[in-house]
């Protein structure tokens, strides 16, 4: 397992001292993400979760395609908050809506708020690099999604400017997420992968940054689909975390056999 480990972490390292050097960002000290002001806000917020939040959904086949249009058209003319109004596109959701495995991250970026799809930027090309080389999957055999479905900006008037990427504030996420339970009972995974602290700490209601909450199996504390048919969820390091900081490889790559072991019982 050890020499294994060793292979992949090589194979992670070598792909990431590819990525152009114009674009790298600095890296970061220690385990932590950077943390900006609207940061600290997110770092304590916690999502009241109550076993009532949605109703248990029925025993439809997973990924229902007529509800999950539906829920596409209405997101898409939702403006529940400022980030609505400033958006370039909508960015709901991709992948296998039938998938054992979703992987949920914060929100959308420059890349994806022109593109209207998850993580198709330079943390995009990593995360697929990640299920390939570890779980031997493509992106179209899991589903991939985040917190809030548009684009949180510094500066809503500028959404042509890179670099105005910000965390999205409890209240952006408070009325995006019944979005993100309503896909997930759609989908009915087997389990989440929660990619970074914010969504980590909103999914599971924790206090504690990703480093503490990594490398453990979770129960989601929504009640989707009723009693005895739990959703696991599964930390890890955003693909974000490990560009700036090629040491947390490992540790994802831990993360990622303990996900594989998992989604093939």
């Amino acid at each position: 397992m050890k020499r294994e480990l060793k292979k992949l972490a090589g194979e992670l390292a070598a792909y990431i001292r590819t990525v152009d050097e114009d674009t790298y960002m600095p890296p970061v000290t220690g385990n932590q993400l950077p943390v900006t002001s609207n940061q600290s806000q997110v770092a304590s917020y916690q999502l009241p979760v109550t076993s009532n939040q949605l109703p248990v959904a029925s025993r439809r086949p997973p990924g229902d395609g007529a509800e999950m249009a539906a829920l596409i058209e209405e997101m898409k003319q939702c403006r529940k908050c400022l980030l609505g109004n400033s958006r370039l596109n909508a960015v709901f959701g991709v992948g296998n809506t039938a998938a054992k495995v979703v992987f949920v991250g914060e929100g959308p970026g420059f890349d994806e708020d022109h593109r209207g799809e998850p993580f198709v930027g330079r943390s995009g090309a990593l995360l697929d690099k990640i299920l390939d080389t570890v779980l031997g999957l493509k992106r179209s055999d899991v589903y991939i999604a985040n917190i809030v479905k548009c684009h949180p900006m510094v500066n809503p008037e500028n959404p042509e400017a890179r670099g105005n990427d910000r965390p999205p504030t409890p209240e952006e996420i408070s009325a995006c997420r019944p979005y993100l339970d309503k896909q997930l009972s759609f989908i009915k995974p087997k389990c989440i992968v929660t990619l970074g602290s914010v969504a980590t700490r909103v999914l599971l209601g924790v206090t504690q940054g990703i480093s503490l909450a990594r490398g453990k199996w979770y129960d989601y504390p929504v009640e989707l689909f009723g009693p005895g048919h739990p959703i696991k969820v599964l930390p890890t390091y955003h693909p974000a975390a490990l560009l700036r900081n090629p040491n947390l490889k490992r540790d994802t790559w831990e993360d990622m056999k303990m996900l594989k072991a998992f989604i093939e019982k």
